[in-house]
């Protein structure tokens, strides 16, 4: 698995460590943000208004994050003050990769129509995307932990699991079939996600390069 030593090697950096928080930073905003957009009126409860809510506050913490770890680097030169893509590691292929997703969702749902079919996507996304977080921050948690990191992510996947189980409760109760249909999804968001880490190992090697 190629995750983990692509992660020993970035937060080893804090040039890279600072672009990768802020491009995690983006797509949990990105999140957000989609989730305020694809909500119905007739669909939108406490629970939905909490996901949106903790979503935007991973962003704030993780972008705090990244700004702390550039003011410490020893050159001063690492910049992180937007979600541009030079202030971000593959930031704009990271928001490639959600929306990847939204729409492996959306070509699952072409049969059902508005607005339920929004709704169930943004449940079917956010459950491809929340098992995913669920591999990935325990993992990047771990390498924090090893480096020694006073920022840790253990609070962040701990929302993740607790989202993956509340999508998934809302979708039995309003589109029992979905397990039939999330597999296709699955597969999608797994080459998406091989992309964005392709896309990260780039950014990387050209940071290399400028050395």
């Amino acid at each position: 698995m190629r995750l983990r030593p692509l992660l020993d090697r970035i937060v080893a950096d804090p040039r890279l460590h600072a672009r990768l928080l802020n491009t995690l930073a983006r797509m949990e905003y990105v999140g957000a943000r989609k989730i305020f957009k694809s909500r119905h009126a007739d669909f939108l409860d406490g629970a939905g208004l909490q996901h949106a809510l903790d979503e935007t506050a991973h962003a704030v913490r993780l972008k705090r994050a990244a700004e702390q770890v550039a003011a410490a680097c020893a050159d001063d030169t690492t910049v992180v003050t937007t979600f541009s893509d030079e202030h971000t590691l593959a930031g704009h292929a990271g928001e490639g990769y959600l929306q990847g997703v939204d729409d492996a969702a959306e070509q699952a749902l072409l049969d059902l129509p508005d607005p339920l079919r929004t709704e169930i996507n943004y449940l079917m996304t956010s459950v491809a995307i929340e098992v995913r977080a669920d591999s990935f921050y325990p993992v990047y948690d771990r390498v924090l932990e090893l480096a020694g990191s006073p920022f840790r992510v253990t609070a962040i996947f701990q929302d993740e699991i607790r989202h993956l189980a509340e999508r998934q409760r809302q979708l039995d109760d309003k589109f029992p079939g979905w397990r039939e249909r999330i597999d296709q999804v699955l597969a999608q968001e797994e080459l998406l996600f091989d992309r964005w880490l392709d896309a990260v190992e780039a950014a990387c090697l050209a940071h290399a390069e400028l050395d």
